[in-house]
């Protein structure tokens, strides 16, 4: 004979019963509802797998960076830091050179050296070899150094007897060429362009310096530290050349243009 499970006669026993088989279930499911709540927060933190478009790639520009007028070239030995430069003045413009259509610098530069008003006499001088052999006038460099588009012309000359280099920068103002800039500096001062501005270096005991020039609207003008105001250097002869100092006279945008002179050989 099988004996039957015995029920608890007593109301409150029944109510007893309940709850203690209610408490066993909810301790069968705690650990299952845990476990499946922390396999979603690790799905949910987890990286997506293979490669992800991010988009286009941002359009990069090439930094702006110093090009050499002369490479080959050294800087001179005798710097002369710390001079102050004076205020500048505009430069006369060239008589009997007209510019042609291709620009300044379709022009001879030796040309452009010997009908300048600007310069001492020895310069023109110096260049009548040019292009030959004992020329002391380097290669013409066109860069535009006034941001309108157009190359402006670039040229040097070395004077080794009075221990001197001479750059100048030519400019096309309608069909009349002026520089702006005149600069006489040690023997062997050495160029390079940093986007639009003139960057003039020599180096020597007392370590490397530079002069750096941009366009003012009327000349290259020097910046100095902290003032981007300043003009250039009136760009004076040493005294022992003799003839006319550079940058001197004033200036009414006309010229006296009685001739034209195109000729585009050194």
């Amino acid at each position: 004979m099988h004996s039957s499970p015995s029920h608890p006669s007593d109301p409150s026993e029944r109510r007893t019963a309940r709850r203690l088989a209610r408490a066993r279930s909810a301790r069968g499911v705690l650990p299952v509802l845990l476990a499946a709540g922390m396999a979603l927060g690790t799905a949910g933190c987890a990286p997506q797998a293979g490669p992800r478009d991010g988009g286009a790639a941002p359009r990069l520009s090439a930094p702006t960076s110093a090009s050499p007028l002369w490479p080959r070239y050294t800087p001179s030995s005798s710097p002369q830091p710390g001079q102050t430069p004076p205020p500048y003045v505009r430069y006369l413009p060239l008589e009997k050179v007209r510019v042609p259509k291709d620009g300044v610098t379709a022009l001879s530069a030796r040309t452009l050296l010997e009908r300048d008003p600007n310069l001492p006499a020895i310069v023109p001088m110096s260049v009548r070899p040019c292009p030959g052999r004992g020329c002391p006038m380097r290669k013409a460099v066109h860069r535009d150094l006034t941001g309108d588009g157009r190359d402006e012309m670039v040229v040097a000359v070395d004077l080794p007897k009075f221990d001197r280099t001479l750059l100048q920068v030519y400019w096309a103002s309608g069909r009349t060429v002026r520089p702006i800039l005149v600069f006489w500096g040690p023997l062997g001062l050495g160029g390079d362009t940093y986007g639009h501005d003139l960057l003039v270096t020599a180096t020597g005991d007392a370590g490397r310096y530079t002069t750096r020039f941009h366009w003012n609207g009327k000349v290259m003008a020097a910046v100095s530290p902290g003032d981007a105001t300043s003009g250039p250097p009136e760009g004076r002869a040493p005294g022992d050349l003799g003839g006319p100092d550079s940058g001197l006279g004033p200036d009414d945008g006309t010229g006296t243009d009685t001739g034209t002179d195109t000729r585009t050989s050194p």
